[in-house]
């Protein structure tokens, strides 16, 4: 039986939030349904990009029995872990509903394809992008097909290169589990194609790899694997404040209990403000008619 459990709001109307969460090899126990409901019918959030979605019935169950007006997205119906998205339709349109990039390098992507979202909010428009990088490896990048951090590598120089192609003006939010850590050295960072372009990208839980292993998503190794990167168009939109590990274990009975009906990974979640300072007159640009109002209110 579950216990009566309630977990704090991580989300609000003003900001879009977004969280990764991979519930691994969903559903892990009987009962990983019911916690999950409850959950997110707790924490108000608008959109969960979820990695290894084993079971259609489970999902399909799950999305019935959320409060709000909430669709589910799941890249295929197979037993496999598929990359998914929940999304709360409450503050948001969604534009075009989710499909699958770069399929033609599946090896790379350990045959989870990026899994692409569009949506509105605040009449502006996102793209998200979640992920699921090849897992394991020795932490030496080696230049051989199979090596694990090698598909990794390969698999972010892909994904650069199509954001850079078809979404260079966008909002991008690429979020997931990507399977290996942002701030190791140089010679075997696997992410030196996002990291070195820092004027276009960022990684935006960065704060959290740097910081103590208790904020990280993946207690059990210890580790910080699942991460948020966002375009330059959200740099002034988002702080480190506004991007943190979900530690719901802190909510239950300790980490065994989430580690045992669960997961083994913790979410991480962004808030983006998306209010654009000195839009005067509501029309998400600012331009001569900002000005002009701006020296009407003064005069008067």
């Amino acid at each position: 039986m579950l216990l009566s459990q309630t977990y704090p709001e991580i989300g609000s109307e003003d900001k879009l939030d977004i969280m990764t969460w991979n519930i691994e090899h969903f559903p892990k126990h009987s009962n990983t349904t019911d916690y999950v409901k409850e959950i997110i019918n707790d924490i108000n959030i608008d959109i969960i990009a979820l990695q290894e979605i084993e079971n259609q019935n489970e999902f399909n169950f799950l999305i019935n029995n959320l409060n709000g007006d909430w669709s589910g997205y799941r890249a295929s119906d197979s037993n496999y872990g598929e990359l998914s998205y929940l999304v709360n339709s409450t503050n948001l349109n969604i534009i075009q509903s989710p499909y699958v990039i770069l399929s033609q390098y599946d090896h790379y992507f350990a045959y989870r394809p990026p899994y692409v979202l569009k949506i509105n909010f605040n009449n502006q428009d996102y793209i998200i992008i979640n992920v699921h990088y090849k897992c394991c490896g020795d932490d030496i990048l080696e230049d051989d097909y199979w090596d694990e951090e090698y598909r990794r590598l390969q698999a972010n120089y892909y994904l650069k290169q199509y954001i850079d192609i078809y979404f260079s003006d966008e909002n991008v939010i690429v979020l997931g589990d990507f399977n290996d850590n942002i701030v190791e050295s140089s010679l075997n960072n696997v992410f030196l194609d996002f990291i070195d372009d820092s004027n276009n990208y960022l990684f935006s839980d960065i704060h959290i790899a740097n910081g103590p292993s208790s904020d990280w998503s993946y207690p059990s190794w210890p580790s910080h694997l699942d991460h948020i990167l966002i375009t330059d168009e959200l740099f002034e939109n988002v702080n480190s404040e506004n991007v943190f590990t979900f530690k719901i274990d802190d909510y239950m009975n300790g980490w065994q209990e989430y580690d045992n009906y669960i997961s083994d990974h913790r979410p991480v979640v962004i808030n983006i403000d998306s209010t654009i300072y000195g839009d005067i007159n509501g029309d998400q640009n600012i331009n001569i008619l900002d000005i002009t109002m701006l020296i009407n209110m003064i005069l008067n």
